[in-house]
């Protein structure tokens, strides 16, 4: 999947991002179950861990389902014949079901009368059905299972669900779609529900005449069925998992192209699915899935497997995407682009939602991982090759720095946590799976793919890629899997230094100190930690670093300076060089720290403009979690702040504003100090607002505008009384009908300076231009998040009683809320509100109890103080959290983590402030 506020989360904090930079930072949690092993240890884990999985007695080879959805009532009845492999001898069948209704149970061996099930047990707490015949099945003989079974098309967005949109004259009308990874598919019919599992599925639809079904396969035949109805059959798919078993009813419209055929060796059909009207904004999509399965065929060395590819839009959708095989499900908003509206940020994000889920048609889908724990395998390497992808279609965009940002940053700020958990987490039961769709899973995978690529270079990591697939294709694989084919691609043995850091939580702080001679520094390695104390026992493991040292004018990287020891001595011309910099590129998973002297002849060149953008949103990263973390003062972070005062990229202003928003978020309540924060914020912003204005320039790129609307929002809510005057003439000229007045990147920047600086105007006709359906949904969805920006006590209670109504999607409450925690008198009226709710929440959520996590996060992630971090944990410790209780405890130690900061560190900030008359 791809990131949304509840799975694959990368999309919605990608798109908080462009209304919140700070959210960005608050990588969405994931569920996890108390009863779960101490995984703070940085101990390797074992090879070998528990798992509670199916009996192996039976097991399946091929299913045919015949589901019949009735969109009227929102029920549906099915039927599933399963042929099945009779390993051991028994009288007991058990398969996964959930939430369904068992009617009747037999099994058919060879030419003999059907066997019925003397009883159906369903244990709800496991989630299974327990068929019992009351003579002893034969080991070694196939058999058809039989279930017929009635289903509810529930409102929970999993399984087989409906979701609802208005037609052309307004009316309300449902269609019927599904969402299965991880364990869902279990909630649409009975079956083996683990990925291990994987058996060929042939699909029936039995439908109205007048509505579309769509499944993974092309339709085989189309039948009349009488009263109305038609059943559309689906060829058989390939062997797969069930969690990619996919079929969507409803009335829907679409559009087509063919890809070249080039590496595919065919021309592939693609389509996106929409509902009525809105089929032209998938056009964009459309134009990207085209070139991009074409790209991976060639790059995999392998032609895309099945006979077609639809990608579908759907309303009410609890993921950002989902690499369903064949037919690829997304929210609106990552798949549809209005042409003329769509803010530029947006269209990068839905190119590499694209990307990221037809990466999955190979890498997921035709090699599937053989349990949750190598999740990553799936998802760490889309994010790293959706990301190729997009930079090969898209170079303009700049997605590898943008990667920084998006990925590195936000993996490090969750590994720093003692909370976290290792890339390859073990996982026991289906219930703990979802919390390890997090950054880790997907950012940090991401990244030490990226490190590692970029080690034993890109052609031998494809050619260890492409025997991967080929070795293992409709099969299973493993970690170790991928790290021998790459060893044996790359003659370097990977798995020897990967596996610490796909096996171990955290990553290293590398400590510089410069030798006497003028010519090496020492490199020491300690686990690094944002609480910053590091206990002997967590300071055990010694990674692997490649230190990719640079100076004015080298060359060819060194990948052969390695760290992997405590200390090294590193040859570097120290007493000549101008200056020199760790981490070239910022490809490694690691954060640097450098005596004073090379601090500031890094900061003489920065604002020289002799170092590369990449190393530039690497140093200023570094130097701000280090002054969180106490192993510098926060005032060096401030003073290194003043080389970027003439920084013209948008991305290192975005991290930039990100530490910023950090800073005022810890200082929040101190009423001596935030004021000179924003002035300081002020400062930086207001020369750039002012130097870009609020028009584009004939042919600017995206970039650019993206770094105007950034300017206006951070001068604007700082307090740059022209910036603020400017927002308010042009919000008024906007709402008057002069559309001209904003472009689509500095509409949202208006209406979150608009919302802050104004009052109940400003926030009804931002809440009226959400309602409004005839806007792009990502404008739409800008507009929600700002309306979080008010201070006015009376609004924010409108706000939090709007984001709860129908008028909000269950997907989206928390766009309605994320931004209320950047005010921070406003902190404790969302942490009320969380807590009158939690009953409310927990009932909507209750399939999904990830996204209780997500609004955890928000509600209280933000406070500092001890006595608020001991009311959360008291608060919670009389519930039943075993779902999201990691996302609390990471909130818990960012609270605490941060309080300490404060007390460190207020005095510092408060001094630099004053000297330097802010």
């Amino acid at each position: 999947m791809s990131t949304g506020p509840v799975r694959k989360r990368r999309l919605a904090v990608t798109l908080a991002l462009l209304i919140v930079p700070l959210i960005a930072m608050l990588v969405v949690a994931w569920r996890v179950d108390k009863s779960l092993p101490d995984m703070t240890s940085v101990a390797t884990q074992d090879a070998v861990e528990e798992r509670e999985l199916l009996p192996t007695n039976v097991t399946p080879t091929h299913y045919d389902l015949l589901l019949a959805p009735n969109l009227e009532a929102l029920t549906y009845t099915g039927e599933v014949r399963i042929k099945v492999h009779i390993n051991e001898e028994t009288s007991e069948i058990v398969l996964h079901s959930n939430e369904l209704e068992l009617l009747k149970a037999a099994l058919i061996i060879g030419d003999e009368a059907p066997l019925q099930a003397s009883r159906i047990e369903l244990k709800k707490e496991d989630e299974t059905a327990h068929l019992h015949f009351e003579q002893p099945l034969a080991a070694g003989s196939n058999a058809t299972l039989f279930v017929s079974f009635h289903g509810v098309l529930n409102d929970l967005m999993v399984g087989f669900y409906r979701s609802k949109y208005k037609d052309a004259q307004g009316a309300e009308k449902f269609m019927a779609t599904t969402q299965f990874e991880p364990t869902d598919a279990r909630r649409a019919f009975p079956c083996w529900d683990e990925p291990m599992q994987k058996a060929t599925f042939g699909v029936t639809l039995r439908v109205s005449e007048g509505l579309t079904a769509l499944s993974n396969m092309d339709v085989a035949e189309t039948t009349n069925s009488g009263d109305g109805l038609k059943e559309v059959r689906f060829n058989i798919t390939p062997v797969m998992s069930t969690y990619l078993l996919a079929f969507v009813v409803g009335e829907l419209e679409y559009i087509e192209a063919h890809t070249s055929g080039k590496h595919n060796g065919r021309a592939i059909p693609c389509r996106v699915y929409t509902t009525p009207g809105k089929s032209a904004q998938g056009q964009f999509a459309l134009d990207v899935a085209v070139q991009v399965l074409e790209y991976f065929a060639d790059v995999f060395g392998i032609a895309y497997a099945l006979p077609k590819l639809d990608q579908i839009a759907i309303g009410d959708f609890e993921a950002g995407a989902m690499e369903n095989w064949g037919l690829v499900t997304y929210r609106e908003v990552a798949l549809l682009v209005d042409a003329a509206s769509t803010s530029s940020r947006a269209r990068q994000q839905v190119a590499y939602v694209v990307s990221h889920e037809l990466a999955h048609q190979w890498f997921g889908n035709l090699v599937t991982m053989e349990w949750w724990s190598e999740l990553w395998l799936n998802e760490g390497f889309a994010t790293w090759v959706g990301t190729l992808a997009v930079d090969h279609v898209f170079p303009e965009y700049h997605i590898w720095t943008q990667f920084l940002v998006d990925d590195l940053q936000r993996a490090l700020a969750l590994d720093a946590l003692r909370s976290s958990h290792p890339i390859q987490v073990p996982v026991r039961r289906s219930a703990e799976i979802s919390q390890i769709f997090d950054a880790i899973s997907y950012s940090k995978g991401g990244s030490a793919i990226r490190m590692l690529s970029s080690y034993i270079g890109l052609d031998s990591f494809f050619r260890g890629v492409r025997a991967y697939l080929q070795k293992h294709k409709y099969a299973n694989a493993s970690t170790q899997d991928l790290w021998r084919a790459l060893s044996d691609a790359s003659g370097v043995d990977v798995n020897e230094f990967m596996a610490i850091w796909t096996r171990t939580i955290g990553y290293p702080i590398l400590t510089v100190e410069e030798l006497p001679g003028g010519t090496q520094i020492q490199v020491r390695q300690n686990r690094y930690l944002s609480a910053g104390a590091v206990s002997d026992d967590e300071d055990q493991v010694l990674w692997w670093v490649p230190l990719r040292v640079a100076t004015p004018g080298s060359d060819a990287q060194r990948t052969t300076d390695v760290l992997t020891t405590r200390n090294a001595t590193v040859d570097v011309p120290v007493g000549t060089a101008k200056w020199y910099k760790l981490n070239q590129d910022t490809v490694g998973i690691y954060r640097v720290k450098y005596p004073p002297g090379a601090v500031a002849n890094l900061a003489t060149a920065i604002a020289a403009g002799e170092l590369e953008v990449n190393d530039r949103i690497g140093i200023i990263a570094d130097a701000a979690a280090l002054a969180s973390s106490g192993h510098s003062n926060t005032s060096d972070f401030l003073t290194l702040l003043r080389a970027y005062r003439n920084e013209t990229e948008l991305v290192v202003w975005q991290e930039i504003s990100l530490r910023l928003d950090v800073l005022q978020s810890v200082w929040a309540d101190e009423a001596d100090v935030i004021d000179k924060i924003r002035a300081l914020t002020q400062s930086l912003f207001s020369p750039l607002a002012k130097r870009l204005g609020w028009d584009a320039a004939a042919g600017e790129d995206s970039l650019n505008s993206r770094l105007r609307a950034l300017a206006i929002r951070y001068a604007g809510c700082s307090g740059d009384s022209a910036v603020v005057a400017e927002t308010k003439r042009r919000f008024a000229a906007f709402f008057d009908g002069d559309r001209s007045v904003f472009n689509t990147d500095t509409l949202r920047a208006a209406f979150v300076v608009a919302v802050r600086t104004g009052g109940r105007e400003e926030f009804a006709k931002v809440q009226e231009y959400y309602l409004d359906a005839a806007n792009p949904v990502d404008q739409q969805l800008a507009a929600l998040s700002s309306m979080g920006f008010t201070t006015d006590p009376e609004l924010l209670d409108e706000l939090f009683e709007f984001a709860l109504s129908d008028r909000v999607r269950n997907q989206d409450v928390h766009q309605a809320i994320m931004a209320v925690n950047t005010y921070g008198p406003s902190r404790a009226r969302l942490w009320q509100w969380y807590r009158d709710n939690y009953a409310l929440l927990a009932t909507r959520y209750r399939a999904s109890m990830s996204y209780m996590g997500i609004l955890v996060r928000l509600s209280v992630a933000e406070f500092t103080g001890a006595a608020r971090a001991d009311e959360v944990e008291a608060f919670f410790a009389a519930l039943n959290t075993s779902k999201f209780q990691r996302v609390i405890d990471q909130s818990l130690e960012k609270i605490r983590s941060n309080t300490r900061w404060l007390e460190k560190d207020h005095a510092d900030v408060a001094a630099w402030l004053a000297s330097n008359a802010y």
